[in-house]
C-alpha cells in the first residue's frame, strides 16, 4: 500500500475510533445508571408487648428495658420487659419481668453496677391531676437479663414529672421537670456497691432555663440539657442548649447556653451522645410529632457545634425513650399521631456522626 492510500485511511479510522468510544460510553453510562444508589434509614426491630408512651428505658450489658409509660387505654403501667440485642442489633422476642410497685409515667431510669432504677414521674388520674412523685425504685438485675423484685430507696428531694436523669461514674443526676412549677433544679446521688442510694442533694447550680419534657445527655463530665416546653403564647419549646462540667465531688459548674441552637425547637424528644457527637430526636414542635433528628459535634471542651440533619425515623413520634449499646441506638414506644406504640426502631452510628442502616436505592 503506498503512502497517499494509507493517508486517506486516516480519517476513517479516526471517525471508527470515535464511534468505538461512543458505544463503550454509552454502555458505561447505562452501566452506573442501573447501579443502585444508597441512602441511610432507620430500621424497624421486635416491638415490646405493651404499647406504651412517655416510658422509661435503660441498656446494661446486652439487655434493653422498659418500664413504666402510660398505654393506650391512659392506665399507668407497671410492667417491666426486657429483650437480649443480639450480634447483628436486632432485638430478641421482650419478655416480662419483675413489675413496677408504683405504675407511673414521665418517668427517668438508669442502669449501673448491676442494679436498675425507676426515678419520679407522675401517677394519680391522667390528665391535669396527675400527681408529680419524688418516689424511687431499684431492682437487681440477674446474669440473665431478668429482674430482681422492685424495691423502694431514697426519694428525690423534690417530686418531679417529666425529668429526665444522667449517669456519671457511680452518681445519678435528676435534672428539671414539673412539681407545680417548671423546675430549674438539679439533684443527684451515689449509688453504693449495694444498690442502696445515697442521700440525694441538690445542686448549688440550678440551670438558666427552666426545663419540663425536656431531653439531657451526657459526654465524660459533660452535662448537657436540651430543648423542653415552655409555657408561651408566641412559642411552646425551646431550641438552645446548656452546658455544666461534673467535678471531681460530683458537684456541677455553672451552667452556660451554648452558642448553637437546634434546627427545629422541640419537646416530649429524646437525647444522648455517642461517638464525639450529640443527638436529639423526635418529639413535638408544639403543631406536629417529629421524625427528624439531628446532631452536632462536640468539641475538646464540650462545645456544641452546629447542628445538622440525618436520617429521619419511619415513625414521627413524642413521648419516646431512646438507649445506646455500642455505636448503635434504639428508639423506643411513644406515640404516633393517633396511637401509642411499642415499635422500635434502630440506627448505627456512621463514621461523619451521621445515623442510619445503607437502604438500596434502584436508579431505574
Amino acid at each position: 500500500m503506498n503512502r497517499n492510500n494509507q493517508n486517506n485511511q486516516w480519517p476513517f479510522l479516526f471517525v471508527a475510533l470515535l464511534a468505538i468510544i461512543a458505544v463503550f460510553s454509552l454502555k458505561t453510562k447505562q452501566e452506573m445508571t442501573n447501579q443502585p444508589t444508597f441512602k441511610l434509614n432507620w430500621k424497624s426491630t421486635t416491638p415490646f408487648n405493651i404499647p406504651r408512651r412517655a416510658l422509661a428505658a435503660a441498656a446494661y450489658h446486652n439487655h434493653i428495658y422498659v418500664l413504666g409509660g402510660i398505654d393506650s387505654q391512659r392506665h399507668y403501667v407497671r410492667t417491666t420487659e426486657y429483650a437480649r440485642i443480639l450480634p447483628d442489633g436486632s432485638l430478641t422476642a421482650w419478655q416480662e419481668t419483675s413489675p413496677l410497685n408504683e405504675g407511673r409515667f414521665y418517668l427517668a431510669a438508669a442502669a449501673i453496677d448491676g442494679y436498675l432504677y425507676a426515678i419520679g414521674g407522675a401517677i394519680g388520674a391522667p390528665g391535669e391531676n396527675n400527681i408529680p412523685v419524688a418516689t424511687v425504685e431499684k431492682a437487681k438485675i440477674n446474669p440473665d437479663g431478668s429482674l430482681g423484685r422492685w424495691q423502694l430507696e431514697k426519694e428525690l428531694t423534690t417530686a418531679r414529672r417529666g425529668l429526665t436523669v444522667n449517669q456519671h461514674l457511680n452518681r445519678i443526676y435528676a435534672l428539671g421537670g414539673y412539681n407545680g412549677v417548671f423546675l430549674h433544679s438539679i439533684e443527684y446521688t451515689s449509688v453504693n456497691p449495694n444498690g442502696t442510694l445515697n442521700d440525694w442533694m441538690l445542686s448549688s447550680q440550678p440551670s438558666k432555663v427552666d426545663r419540663y419534657i425536656h431531653s439531657s445527655a451526657i459526654a465524660g463530665n459533660n452535662l448537657y440539657l436540651l430543648a423542653g416546653h415552655m409555657k408561651s403564647s408566641q412559642t411552646v419549646s425551646y431550641g438552645d442548649v446548656e452546658l455544666s462540667q461534673i467535678g471531681d465531688d460530683g458537684e456541677i459548674s455553672p451552667w452556660r447556653i451554648e452558642n448553637t441552637s437546634l434546627l427545629t425547637p422541640r419537646f416530649i424528644a429524646s437525647a444522648f451522645t455517642l461517638g464525639g457527637y450529640i443527638y436529639i430526636l423526635t418529639g413535638h414542635d408544639g403543631a406536629r410529632r417529629l421524625s427528624s433528628v439531628e446532631f452536632a459535634p462536640l468539641d475538646s471542651d464540650g462545645a456544641v457545634g452546629a447542628w445538622q440533619l440525618t436520617a429521619p425515623l419511619e415513625t414521627a413520634r413524642s413521648g419516646t425513650a431512646a438507649v445506646t449499646w455500642q455505636q448503635r441506638v434504639y428508639l423506643l414506644g411513644g406515640i404516633n399521631q393517633d396511637k401509642v406504640l411499642n415499635s422500635v426502631e434502630t440506627a448505627i452510628q456512621r463514621d461523619d456522626g451521621n445515623l442510619g442502616n445503607f437502604l438500596a436505592m434502584s436508579r431505574n
